[in-house]
């Protein structure tokens, strides 16, 4: 739809936006164009000019982007410490061990981690073996 400003500039309003003001806010077909003319700055409404004012007077926009400031500051992580499963490392160990004794002599068996990985290269071929332990079911 166009509109023709007081100053003569015509102005393209989606009529899409027009219908969704008008279902949203339940507002006439002219109310829903002097919002969307409004809200795109084209024209100034008094009401959001005073409010906007009252609150620069008593520095509420200043406190919220201040809070927010405040609370968006990057907070330090601990360092994790790993904790150490002596089933896991027997288990690797087992695992390690049955594997020497099975594979051809030019396997390669190297253990990435004591009780996680186990990366294995067999005639050219990469293998790795992943322990996982879960959790309980509840």
């Amino acid at each position: 739809m166009k509109y023709e400003l007081d100053n003569g500039k015509i102005i393209n309003i989606p009529d899409k936006d027009l219908t969704n003001l008008e279902k949203s806010l339940e507002i006439s077909h002219n109310e829903a164009i002097l919002t969307w003319l409004s809200d795109n700055d084209y024209i100034s409404d008094e009401t959001v000019e005073e409010l906007s004012e009252k609150a620069k007077k008593n520095r509420i926009s200043a406190t919220i982007h201040q809070a927010k400031a405040e609370n968006s500051a990057k907070k330090e992580r601990k360092p994790r410490e790993k904790k150490e499963n002596p089933l896991k490392r027997q288990i690797i160990d087992a695992i390690y061990a049955g594997l020497c004794d099975n594979l051809p002599e030019n396997a390669i068996i190297d253990i990435k981690n004591d009780e996680k990985y186990i990366d294995l290269c067999i005639n050219g071929l990469n293998f790795t073996v992943n322990l996982v332990q879960h959790r309980p079911k509840k």
